[in-house]
């Protein structure tokens, strides 16, 4: 997916952990091999789009949260919407966020205040900017090496009507040490990472990820990876599944096998036009964007 959408679904899904970064973007980069790479390319460059996220964290069997989000983005308008439900035990919170008119404007179901902040002067500048070829080139050789042998485990089977199908099955003995090393790296660094927060004003909205999530602390590896999907005739992702289990032992020495599974769907491309939120006799506080946390 493109560089917006991921950040999204990693940090939505499983509370700005590397985990997804690690595993599943990876992954899905590597899946078909060379036609599935082709087709993440044009699907990141997308300036407009109907992105739906469901997401759901167990750990030995038993729920921990589920999450669903609704992302609308409309790069030449400068506009985004986007609304995100969490559910966690007795914990059931939405947040809302905004880019509009040159605002970026926020609210959690905890409070009935909205955030504003000027975001005019950035105007998707970040979302826009064409990466650097020979950037792209070398992170491409990064992951051909990191995924090694997994490669032949990513496949596509090309359609009579012009589609393809992606189904990515990774088994324990075809992880490499190298992604085994990265899951580790992820998870030990989240556990020494404050508080996970949007912005600095919102410390208490979302709940924390570590209160989510067991410590684990030693023995981390990928159990298996299992995704499939489609690749339209224009060569765009327009849903992919992905089954992630990740196991380890805890500080305690508890041993925790934690499933991760994740739902995405692209739908309007190209036709979105994101919602927009009337704060005629809202709670409204502006903020500044330099006392914001990115």
């Amino acid at each position: 997916m493109n560089k917006k959408t991921m950040a999204m679904a990693a940090s939505l899904a499983i509370g700005g952990s590397l985990l997804f970064g690690a595993v599943l973007t990876n992954a899905s980069q590597l899946s078909g091999y060379e036609a599935y790479k082709n087709a993440l390319n044009d699907t990141k460059n997308l300036q407009n789009e109907t992105i739906d996220m469901t997401a759901s964290i167990t750990d030995n069997g038993s729920s921990l949260a589920n999450i669903s989000s609704n992302l609308k983005r409309n790069e030449s308008s400068n506009a985004m919407s986007e609304v995100t439900t969490l559910k966690s035990g007795d914990v059931n919170q939405t947040y809302s966020s905004y880019e509009q008119d040159g605002k970026r404007i926020t609210k959690n179901s905890n409070s009935d205040q909205y955030l504003e902040r000027d975001d005019s002067h950035l105007n998707s500048k970040a979302a826009k900017d064409t990466q650097n070829p020979v950037v792209q080139k070398s992170m491409e050789v990064v992951v051909d090496t990191l995924v090694g042998s997994m490669q032949n485990k990513i496949n596509t089977t090309d359609n009579a009507d012009g589609t393809k199908s992606i189904n990515i099955n990774i088994g324990e003995s075809d992880v490499t040490p190298l992604v085994n090393a990265l899951t580790s790296l992820a998870f030990t660094a989240e556990n020494h990472r404050g508080s996970y927060q949007n912005t600095s004003s919102e410390k208490t909205n979302m709940k924390d990820f570590k209160d989510l999530i067991p410590q684990l602390q030693s023995d981390i590896k990928v159990v298996s990876v299992n995704s499939t999907g489609n690749i339209n005739s224009n060569d765009i992702i327009t849903n992919q599944t992905a089954t992630i289990v990740v196991s380890g032992t805890d500080a305690q020495g508890t041993q925790h096998q934690l499933t991760f599974k994740i739902d995405l769907n692209l739908s309007n491309i190209n036709s979105t036009t994101p919602d927009k939120v009337d704060l005629t006799g809202k709670q409204v506080k502006t903020v500044s964007f330099h006392n914001e946390e990115n």
